[in-house]
């Protein structure tokens, strides 16, 4: 696949994420304008901020084609935008990965992966390092691309308290 399509794919990816996001009854899902370089100065920590009461997401999307996501796919910008956020009660940060080849897509809690850079990882490995933490994001899959489950999603992170300051990190 060569890389503009590759790019377009992704693309399609975060709009399919942000739809599945909108399609849960009162839910809030703004895309952040994505300017190439940080152009005129803008560095934004995620691709989306989402709001379901009682918790505010920033959402990042990636899309691999291998069973590894290479760390340095998340910016420091990104990473540490992220963590700042995700300190806030109520504030659920992280990054949702699909891997292509796999067919699975994954949420990854921010202060996981920062656990895992920390730990000198250089990536995450599907074949090897399913981490509880870690929380498969359902759907159902077309040709390419998936419907994905937004909701149970929401309630999953709901139910393991992920944007609470008590939540073990």
């Amino acid at each position: 696949m060569n890389n503009e399509r590759g790019v377009q794919r992704g693309k399609d990816f975060e709009k399919i994420i942000r739809q599945a996001f909108l399609d849960v009854p009162d839910t809030v899902a703004i895309r952040l304008p994505d300017p190439t370089n940080g152009y005129l100065g803008i560095r934004n920590i995620s691709d989306f901020m989402i709001y379901h009461y009682p918790n505010q997401y920033f959402i990042e999307c990636k899309s691999v084609h291998s069973n590894r996501f290479p760390m340095l796919n998340v910016t420091f910008n990104q990473r540490v935008g992220m963590l700042e956020a995700s300190k806030a009660n109520g504030v659920i940060a992280g990054l949702i990965i699909w891997f292509v080849p796999l067919d699975k897509t994954i949420f990854v809690p921010i202060q996981v992966f920062e656990q895992y850079r920390l730990a000198g990882e250089k990536s995450i490995n599907m074949n090897h390092d399913w981490d509880d933490r870690f929380i498969e994001i359902k759907g159902r899959k077309k040709r390419v691309f998936f419907d994905y489950d937004m909701k149970s999603f929401i309630e999953e992170c709901q139910r393991r308290k992920l944007g609470e300051k008590s939540y073990e990190k």
